[in-house]
């Protein structure tokens, strides 16, 4: 009788040691897959990004823009815009070249895509665009054009522009 009694408390153990622990199948699983993909974009300003003008037409231009395959995250919005220049006329809301040897002021005017730009805002500058990270990616040029007016005496006019890009909130 201890044998049997001693052999069953013996097997009570073993079985009490060896529970196994038994769970549902889920129907479904969620995996979390990133990537990361940091904005650059290549902007397009030719050979130094100087603009000359014609002597004999008074007109210049070039191409500005970002170039294809450039990326920013898509709920933003690349911003392009140019500053008022060094000799801008406030009062006559007039872009001016200087001519530094004799100090003449020579007005020009400033156009993009055609269409005439003069700063819009307090801080001296006009927005030219602004486009979506599908229009980034797939690039854009724009033409910067300049039509100077007659002048009065010989010598190199200059100004100094200032063009701006940056990644801003889509409205």
């Amino acid at each position: 009788m201890k044998k049997i009694i001693s052999v069953s408390l013996v097997l009570a153990m073993m079985l009490a040691l060896s529970v196994s622990a038994f769970a549902a199948t889920p129907a479904s699983q969620d995996m979390e897959v990133s990537y990361v993909v940091d904005s650059n974009y290549v902007i397009v300003i030719p050979d130094g990004g100087d603009l000359e003008v014609d002597p004999d037409t008074g007109e210049g231009d070039m191409d500005i823009g970002v170039k294809p395959d450039s990326v920013i995250p898509g709920d933003k919005a690349l911003q392009m815009s140019v500053n008022a220049g060094k000799h801008y006329d406030d009062s006559g809301k007039s872009y001016r070249l200087l001519n530094g040897t004799g100090g003449q002021m020579l007005n020009y005017v400033l156009s993009y895509k055609g269409e005439v730009k003069n700063p819009n805002s307090a801080a001296g500058s006009v927005i030219l665009e602004t486009l979506d990270s599908e229009a980034v990616y797939q690039g854009f040029t724009g033409s910067i054009g300049v039509k100077v007016g007659t002048a009065k005496a010989a010598g190199t006019y200059t100004d100094t522009l200032t063009f701006s890009f940056k990644i801003i909130n889509i409205q």
